[in-house]
């Protein structure tokens, strides 16, 4: 049985928002994603996807964070919910950057492409975070009729409402 791997970044990301501003966005920021020179050859077809999957390493998450194996949703807290309201799951019910294996999966938007890098729409990750891969979003990986859980449901109802009375 594998142990340990060994990975090697391909790139890094670049954002001028600070930490938590990229924590606290809903939707993302903007950035760019550079691709080191040893790896910009397989940027070569990738223009005109509107739309990558990055696959990058959680650099900022502890060993200690690693640990834990129970979460809440706590991006839902700034609408106003207590940490109390919001429902707690296993970690791998959730997104949290808080896992064993602190890797992310980002859907982006892509704004273009220069040379060896791409710049990006709804980047979640911190700037400085690894680029492990990156593949293009293509129509074989839209998943239609995805069913979630009632907790998951029935909390995601609740948020909704509470964003809509905000924008009244």
């Amino acid at each position: 049985m594998l142990k340990e791997m060994i990975l090697k970044p391909i790139g890094i990301v670049h954002t001028e928002y600070e930490d938590e501003e990229v924590a606290s966005s809903f939707h993302g920021v903007e950035g760019t994603i550079e691709i080191f020179p040893d790896y910009s050859e397989g940027l070569v077809g990738l223009e005109g996807f509107s739309h990558i999957i990055l696959l990058s390493y959680l650099h900022k998450v502890g060993e200690e964070n690693r640990k834990i194996l129970r979460v809440r949703y706590r991006r839902f807290l700034r609408f106003g919910f207590s940490i109390d309201e919001v429902p707690e799951s296993g970690v791998f019910a959730s997104d949290s950057p808080v896992r064993p294996n602190p890797i992310a999966l980002s859907i982006l938007k892509v704004r273009g492409i220069e040379g060896r890098f791409i710049r990006v729409s709804g980047l979640d990750v911190f700037d400085g975070t690894p680029v492990l891969d990156i593949k293009p979003y293509t129509p074989e990986r839209v998943v239609r009729g995805y069913k979630v859980p009632d907790w998951y449901k029935n909390f995601f109802e609740r948020v909704t409402k509470r964003i809509q009375k905000a924008d009244l």
